[in-house]
């Protein structure tokens, strides 16, 4: 084993002993518990940190082999219907992250649980498009003239796997036109920085000063994923220069540390960004990314809590109490990208968001 492999080998097991609820085959959302009746996985439910840790499993499984992560994969996903009440939201983002989740897990084992779920999401996913913005999926289904980089990059990386998978021309045809619409609106044509969302308050305003880092891994993986189908080198030229103008703006010139987010959602940002930019070291065999992946992994590492083995918002200071699962697992995943980058074996097309 790499050191990067025994890293996230063992924040991988600290975050199922602290986390996984095996009685309910779902992640908790916060650890220590406030008290017996509060911070259950329903409490709230957080669909979307589900999804991410259903990829987390599948990270897990890539990295070793072992085929009881995919069989807790499958009992989180049908965790995650029972706890919802169905598979699909009202949130267009929640469900491509899982849609992305699931998709990779039917890669990894071949269920075709996984396969049927990710379609079944997909198809709900496109009745998102309309005409507001100039088109676009819409945010969540009670705001329909809204438009963000996490309802629609995503859904160009979906589009593209499953055309990678299935030879279907329409779900090409859904991410190039969801790349197209992406780039004119929510990429700054200047620096190739990503905005989040247009028209948030109705005033066809973009939020410029929402700076995220996950909008940026998303961006690069909807570039890359386009690139690997198409060959179009223009499409790895795009990837290049948001990873550049991430860096940029938001690495700690000093450290090359990403910065906090916050709790709660923001949480899992940083980790979503990890994702794609191992993916895009690997494609574009960039070493100031790989420098850039490792270094905030060491950093991370270092400040992790001493007592659980999980990261904070941080990666640079030590977490106090409780530790949000949005957090945990966002340094699961950065380690596991970091330990990605070294795997001889790679798995088709991504990784996964």
């Amino acid at each position: 084993m790499t050191p990067a492999t025994v890293r996230a080998n063992l924040a991988f097991g600290a975050l199922m002993t602290h986390f996984w609820n095996e009685e309910r085959a779902l992640f908790e959302i916060r650890v220590p518990f406030a008290s017996a009746q509060h911070d259950l996985p329903t409490d709230p439910f957080h669909y979307w940190w589900q999804a991410h840790g259903l990829d987390v499993l599948v990270d897990a499984f890539e990295r070793d082999g072992d085929g009881r992560h995919l069989a807790q994969a499958a009992r989180l996903l049908e965790a995650v219907v029972r706890e919802n009440g169905s598979l699909t939201n009202d949130y267009y983002d929640d469900m491509l992250w899982l849609a992305l989740a699931c998709l990779r897990a039917w890669d990894a084992g071949g269920d075709p649980r996984f396969r049927d779920a990710a379609l079944t999401l997909w198809d709900d996913i496109q009745g998102g498009w309309n005409d507001h913005c100039g088109g676009g999926i819409t945010w969540r289904k009670p705001q329909l003239d809204y438009k963000n980089t996490p309802a629609n990059a995503p859904a160009i990386i979906l589009a593209t796997r499953l055309y990678a998978r299935l030879g279907r021309e329409e779900d090409l045809a859904w991410a190039r036109r969801l790349y197209r619409w992406q780039v004119e609106h929510l990429v700054d044509p200047d620096t190739g920085f990503v905005w989040d969302g247009l028209n948030r308050l109705g005033d066809g305003e973009l939020d410029r000063d929402w700076a995220f880092t996950y909008c940026q891994g998303v961006q690069i993986g909807a570039a890359l994923e386009l690139h690997a189908v198409t060959g179009e080198r223009s499409l790895l030229d795009a990837a290049r220069r948001t990873v550049a103008a991430a860096r940029a703006r938001l690495a700690d010139p000093a450290t090359l540390a990403l910065p906090d987010e916050g709790d709660g959602d923001a949480g899992l940002f940083k980790g979503i960004l990890a994702r794609y930019l191992a993916q895009f070291a690997r494609v574009a065999d960039d070493e100031p990314t790989r420098t850039w992946l490792t270094r905030n992994a060491a950093l991370a590492w270092q400040h992790r809590d001493a007592a659980l083995g999980v990261c904070s918002t941080s990666w640079t200071a030590a977490p106090g109490t409780p530790v949000e699962l949005s957090a945990a697992l966002s340094g699961v995943m950065l380690f596991e990208a970091a330990a990605w980058l070294h795997l001889d074996h790679l798995p088709p097309v991504g990784r996964g968001a």
